[in-house]
């Protein structure tokens, strides 16, 4: 018996990989472990084992054991950073690598603090208060860290030592944000609008969508074209690209609640969707997908300055992942 491959290659805790065999002649009986942590098989067949990465598990090893024999394959497998946080969207990361999330809290909920910034040792501090609901976070061409709330529909404007101002308002339900090389700024109001603020703050829609029953997350492209996911009712939920004159594209259909998304250091787009019964991160590639990252569902991503690294977010959690 031999493992001839292992997809995908990068996990979290919770995510659920393939393991591809040969020469396995009794699947019922297979021992497995992750991370030296016993995992048990979601399915099993002679060819392929279904597996869930352990809660406890923590570096790379995937061992197959059947009778006498024994294989051995590596993954990477993300850990666990901070938790007691609740994020509806992307963190995000400035040039020093401190991590900033939201504590968004339920409709009309005033928390007391709005916004968390995580050192690299998962040290939490209270970072900003007073903001509403908060939902997008972006970091501005100026470094200062560009914060939406959707329930006044504001985007507020913090410099790194906490000095807040409203930057722009009238934004509707306001969510994801996003910055073009020009410094424009944009917004998405989940009823359905895609508002522009142009650097000297007049507000223009700039382009329209179907409504999110949740929130619209953004990805800005390098060459300037706006991506934009937005959770819908239906399990067939689309990817557009708008195009520099606020023109919608469908790029990609039939993800199941996709939501943050980044676009990956080899410059492909990556969604955290679900997709055909499987859950994580996906790369879009050459028109199909690409299945890179195992997790439950997660809400946002964001790279560190130097591409090292993946911080992911699901609504209560930040997990960090070397990639």
């Amino acid at each position: 018996m031999r493992i001839t491959s292992v997809q995908p290659k990068l996990a979290l805790p919770g995510g659920v990989i393939q393991i591809e065999v040969e020469g396995l002649t009794n699947p019922a009986e297979v021992e497995i472990s992750i991370g030296g942590e016993p995992a048990t098989p979601v399915a099993a067949s002679p060819s392929r084992l279904t597996v869930k990465v352990p809660e406890s598990s923590f570096g790379g090893k995937v061992e197959v054991t059947s009778g006498e024999e024994h294989d051995v394959a590596e993954i990477t497998v993300g850990h666990l950073l901070v938790t007691d946080l609740h994020a509806v969207g992307n963190p995000v990361v400035d040039n020093a690598g401190k991590i900033y999330v939201t504590f968004s809290g339920t409709r009309g909920e005033k928390v007391p603090f709005s916004v968390f910034v995580i050192a690299g040792d998962g040290t939490k501090e209270p970072f900003l208060a007073d903001i509403m609901n908060p939902t997008g976070l972006a970091m501005g061409p100026d470094q200062c860290l560009y914060i939406t709330s959707r329930n006044t529909g504001v985007a507020y404007r913090s410099t790194l030592d906490k000095r807040v101002e409203k930057y722009a308002d009238g934004l509707g339900l306001a969510t994801g944000l996003a910055f073009d090389s020009l410094g424009n700024l944009f917004v998405g109001d989940r009823g359905g609008l895609v508002y522009k603020v142009a650097d000297d703050r007049s507000v223009s829609v700039f382009s329209e969508l179907e409504p999110s029953i949740s929130a619209y997350h953004f990805a800005m492209s390098p060459d300037d074209h706006l991506y934009v996911s937005g959770p819908t009712l239906s399990t067939q939920d689309c990817i557009y690209k708008i195009d520099h004159d606020g023109e919608p594209h469908i790029v990609f259909r039939g993800l199941g609640r996709p939501q943050g998304m980044a676009f990956s250091p080899d410059g492909r787009l990556q969604i955290a969707a679900s997709y055909r019964g499987t859950k994580g991160v996906f790369t879009l590639s050459n028109g199909g997908l690409e299945h890179t990252i195992a997790a439950p569902m997660m809400v946002g991503l964001a790279y560190s300055p130097d591409r090292s690294k993946l911080f992911l977010a699901n609504n209560s959690s930040i997990f960090e992942l070397p990639v």
